[in-house]
């Protein structure tokens, strides 16, 4: 079941990497129809697709989407098999976990299906990126659970580094759904600008009929807030940890797994930035978003003693 759980958590962060390749390369409407592409399961010819006059058929990006598709349904698929292997053999939060998850995918393919039929609107496209978040980590702490034979420290400083992240990851989502990735082409200052006033229109999503928002439809100014609330989360990101460190001084390993990606991920963001998101680097900084992530729901099953524990077994064997 650790190795089964495993390949499940692999799975989705291949499917959330898909997703975000699909993203950057503009195919989320490569298919304007939900389940199918253009009326088939398969991405079909030009000549097919004429009868969806309002939208300009592209054969890369059909197959980018429906790629996407299929294998985010395997690993639907693999979960609910995941969830049928776990109830006889688990008590406690790894059963309820694996299935809770399956209703979650569910709800997860709903908002992929929205993200098509309501034309890319940004609350559910941003709702969509993080069901993703949510699905890799409720993953990776079934197979912790499984692998430590230990239950969660739900209500922990590590949990509360935990919701941090997680809202840092949904102002990075909505930093994404409004293509506001290059409102500030510079760092630390955004457009020149040592600060940048956030008013209430970055939360304004008026819904749109056609296809408007593939490529964003915000003004300048709001754009420049929604990145300038991403930086700011960073930074509360990096506060957050620090307290962490400080409370948790004794769980060296996990601090140092965190204290490492977190780097990574922030200079990540920088050169995201400066150098005008090229898609390699874009691709990385969803990646280790992930994995930052997941080295907080770590530290929730990592035993507080496990590292004292290991420095005095050394000591002894020396």
């Amino acid at each position: 079941m650790s190795r089964f759980a495993l390949i499940n958590i692999f799975m989705a962060l291949i499917v959330i990497t898909l997703g975000a390749l699909t993203r950057l390369l503009d195919a989320g409407l490569g298919c304007p129809d939900w389940p199918v592409c253009y009326g088939h399961p398969f991405p079909v010819s030009n000549e097919q697709a004429m009868a969806f006059t309002q939208w300009q058929f592209d054969s890369g990006k059909a197959w980018m989407e429906m790629i996407h598709r299929y294998v985010a349904s395997l690993l639907g698929l693999s979960i609910l098999i995941q969830a049928f292997l776990i109830w006889p053999r688990y008590l406690g939060a790894a059963r309820w976990l694996a299935v809770f998850l399956c209703g979650w995918v569910v709800l997860q393919g709903l908002f992929g299906m929205w993200t098509v039929t309501l034309r890319l609107w940004p609350p559910v496209v941003s709702a969509h990126l993080l069901g993703g978040a949510i699905t890799i980590g409720l993953q990776f702490l079934i197979w912790r659970i499984i692998k430590t034979n230990t239950e969660p420290k739900w209500k922990s400083i590590w949990s509360a580094f935990a919701v941090v992240i997680f809202l840092q990851m949904a102002l990075g989502a909505w930093t994404s759904s409004h293509y506001a990735g290059l409102a500030c082409p510079d760092f630390p200052t955004c457009q020149g600008r040592m600060w940048v006033e956030i008013t209430s229109e970055v939360l304004h999503s008026p819904m749109v009929d056609g296809d408007e928002y593939l490529g964003g439809i915000g003004s300048n100014q709001q754009r420049m807030g929604i990145q300038w609330l991403h930086r700011l989360g960073a930074l509360g990101v990096v506060l957050m940890f620090i307290f962490l460190a400080i409370k948790q001084s004794t769980q060296r390993r996990a601090l140092t797994l965190c204290f490492t990606l977190l780097s990574i991920q922030i200079v990540l963001g920088i050169l995201n930035a400066v150098l005008l998101l090229p898609l390699s680097l874009a691709l990385l900084h969803n990646t280790f978003a992930m994995l930052l992530w997941m080295s907080a729901i770590h530290g929730m099953t990592t035993p507080e003693l496990e590292e004292e524990n290991d420095e005095i077994a050394q000591e002894l064997l020396a």
